[in-house]
């Protein structure tokens, strides 16, 4: 069945937001997509990217135990 017809059907936007709900992070990065408005939800996936490129991964740093 192609969605891409009924872009404006309240249904099919209840169905996206309540996968959104069960799945907010992004499948590619993994990180969190904090707003439903910055997601590409796939209903027949059920899967949800970030909107366009994934944010940069945030930096961890480590401290290292200085050699004896």
């Amino acid at each position: 069945m192609v969605l891409s017809g009924r872009a404006k059907d309240p249904k099919l936007e209840q169905l996206a937001r309540d996968v959104f709900a069960m799945f907010p992070n992004c499948h590619r990065c993994g990180q969190v997509i904090a707003r439903f408005e910055d997601a590409d939800v796939r209903v027949h996936a059920q899967r949800v990217v970030h909107r366009g490129k994934c944010p940069p991964p945030p930096s961890v740093e480590q401290l290292v135990p200085p050699t004896p």
